[in-house]
């Protein structure tokens, strides 16, 4: 029994002292960039309706969620995804809101991401989401809004790899998929077994173009690489609007902070649009994600165009390692048995100039309890 209470269960973290403060100075910084740019707050449940999720996210998310009863026997699940619990909040109770809302959150979000063993994965999220608007410029926004808030953490060379996830469903109507066949596709370009999916679109009837266009990266030369080998219609979309933002990226001097990557999907499949994933230097690992999703609040009733992004707190600790974490020296103030009052009266003078104070008492100031 006492082993079970010292042992913290897989995926169970503290965070104490030192890095608390810089996940705090992460936040004001990143939330400032949020405010700066009017997007509002807004606080979100830990947990909701598994059905939420296992509706908005795709059956990868749903395998991957944590789930329980609650007294009644409804099925619950902790959160693995913040956007969808944006997108029900805008469809439900912002009806009357003026377009566009712009919303932002910090949250913990947790993920079961070994479903036989039950060990869960939690993970920490700055994000921010624009509804209403399904213009290019929506788009570009929360590119610029992202790229600001890395700016203040020192993190100028980040790179930003752009998709679009109508490039994927353009080839699932060429080849006629169906919606199992259209995960298994994403399951693979998403992993990027490159071998696997030649050998998966083979044994598909498909010709090699689709795996060629699949591996396709670069600027706006791989942009027009695909252009040149289909006609598809979603498809060219998608190339459109990504030309456009390569367009707009030149004319703000950002240009060279952007690829283009065919494979960069997500397992998240409420994506419509464009989509992307956020690279320091030399590192694998994104730090942030994002993309349009204007079909997710359909699923709560209305019809509403949305891009957003999300930054991972966690990551941002590790690499932001220059935020200055040392608090202004404390005022050490002396008690004892004698001058206790006249300690605290000092440390409250001292509070209201803004000096932080550390009050130390003989071991035995205060009188016994009776």
């Amino acid at each position: 029994m006492i082993d079970a209470l010292l042992r913290l269960p897989t995926g169970v973290t503290y965070v104490l002292g030192p890095e608390v403060r810089r996940r705090r100075a992460i936040e004001r910084i990143v939330f400032e960039t949020f405010h700066g740019w009017s997007y509002e707050e807004i606080l979100l449940p830990v947990y909701d309706a598994y059905a939420l999720f296992a509706q908005s996210a795709g059956a990868h998310s749903a395998e991957a969620t944590y789930c329980f009863t609650d007294v009644a026997g409804e099925l619950l699940a902790l959160r693995p995804d913040l956007t969808s619990l944006v997108a029900r909040t805008v469809a439900l109770r912002c009806q009357d809101w003026p377009r566009p809302i712009r919303l932002c959150y910090v949250g913990e979000v947790f993920q079961n991401a070994q479903t036989a063993r039950r060990v869960t994965q939690t993970s920490w999220q700055l994000g921010a989401e624009l509804f209403g608007n399904d213009r290019l410029e929506a788009d570009v926004e929360v590119l610029l809004v992202a790229l600001e808030a890395l700016e203040r953490l020192g993190l100028t060379t980040v790179q930003v790899s752009l998709g679009h996830a109508g490039l994927l469903a353009g080839i699932a109507e060429e080849l006629q998929l169906s919606a199992a066949q259209h995960d298994a596709l994403r399951d693979l370009v998403d992993r990027r077994r490159f071998t696997a999916l030649a050998s998966w679109l083979r044994d598909h009837g498909a010709s090699s173009v689709w795996s060629d266009i699949l591996s396709t990266h670069g600027r706006l030369a791989a942009l027009q690489h695909i252009r040149q080998h289909t006609t598809n219609a979603q498809i060219r979309a998608a190339l459109e609007d990504l030309e456009h933002v390569f367009d707009v990226a030149a004319a703000l001097g950002i240009a060279d902070r952007l690829t283009f990557d065919a494979a960069d999907v997500s397992r998240l499949t409420y994506y419509t649009g464009m989509t992307f994933h956020i690279y320091a230097p030399g590192s694998g690992i994104a730090l942030g994600s994002g993309g349009r999703y204007d079909a997710l609040t359909r699923l709560f009733g209305a019809a509403e165009p949305a891009v957003g992004f999300q930054l991972s707190l966690d990551r941002l600790v590790d690499i932001a390692d220059w935020l200055p974490l040392l608090l202004p020296t404390a005022t050490r103030l002396e008690a004892d048995g004698d001058d206790l009052t006249v300690a605290f009266q000092q440390a409250r003078r001292c509070r209201r100039a803004g000096e932080r104070v550390e009050i130390h008492t003989a071991r035995h100031s205060f009188p016994p309890r009776e």
